[in-house]
């Protein structure tokens, strides 16, 4: 099972991670992870996590997905497999723009991708704490649109091992590193199809609206959107009917 806590910042999506991470962690092994670049489960377990799978109690562990680290990884390694196709000054042009690269959106969702790819598959729950919905979308984006990116340039690969198989030997290196990040591309996007979405959100109408667009957002993908969680209730007098179905609220977190 996957569940996907999501939201605007603020709502409290770490907490509730934790709380259901608890949960069910008493009768299922379950791994919490925070793609959250600003992450908190360190701080709301009080135990120094990090980007290693790091044990909280017996059944229940968690990471925080280091993607500047993995983007640092994952830049050099796009060097090495474009040396052979750009002449010196154009390489060195490239070395200059990875710098900027480096803390781009698409480079940090690019690293989270291959971070999750990357987590061994043997636990039975799995519960994701996401950033801010604007960049939790973000994100999505680009994981649905590189798998579609890798095709498209690997039919160009394979249209001139059609032209010349002499060049297509030359670069066989390169063309099977892309079929590598099409296979990760292709497992991590399964993960997230499988995943059901909960989005996690407060009493206030602005955070309504937001949470609303995010549901619209999240089924236009044809995600498993499941309900909303409404944290930091408190019992107060509003009415959320006609506004929100499929509730489930959390007093007092």
């Amino acid at each position: 099972m996957k569940i996907v806590f999501c939201g605007k910042g603020g709502v409290g999506k770490s907490t509730v991670s934790k709380i259901y991470a608890e949960k069910l962690s008493n009768s299922k092994k379950t791994l919490l992870i925070s793609i959250d670049q600003d992450h908190s489960l360190s701080v709301i377990f009080n135990k120094n996590i990090g980007n290693d799978i790091t044990e909280i109690k017996e059944n229940l562990y968690a990471i925080e997905i280091d993607a500047k680290s993995i983007s640092k990884d994952y830049i050099n390694d796009v060097k090495k497999s474009i040396s052979e196709f750009l002449s010196k000054k154009a390489f060195g042009e490239f070395e200059n723009y990875s710098k900027i690269l480096l803390d781009s959106s698409i480079a940090i969702n690019t690293s989270i991708i291959y971070g999750i790819y990357k987590i061994p598959k043997n636990f039975e729950i799995f519960i994701i704490d996401t950033p801010p919905s604007y960049q939790f979308t973000s994100f999505l984006r680009t994981l649905f649109n590189l798998r579609k990116n890798l095709e498209i340039i690997l039919k160009i690969y394979e249209n001139w091992k059609n032209i010349s198989e002499n060049w297509a030997n030359k670069k066989l290196k390169s063309y099977e590193k892309l079929k590598e990040k099409e296979r990760i591309a292709i497992e991590v996007e399964k993960f997230f199809r499988d995943a059901q979405y909960y989005i996690v959100l407060n009493p206030n109408k602005l955070i309504i609206d937001l949470s609303l667009n995010l549901k619209f957002f999240l089924e236009n993908l044809n995600l498993n959107f499941s309900g909303f969680i409404l944290n930091k209730y408190n019992n107060q007098d509003i009415n959320l009917e006609n506004v929100i179905d499929k509730i489930e609220i959390l007093e007092n977190l």
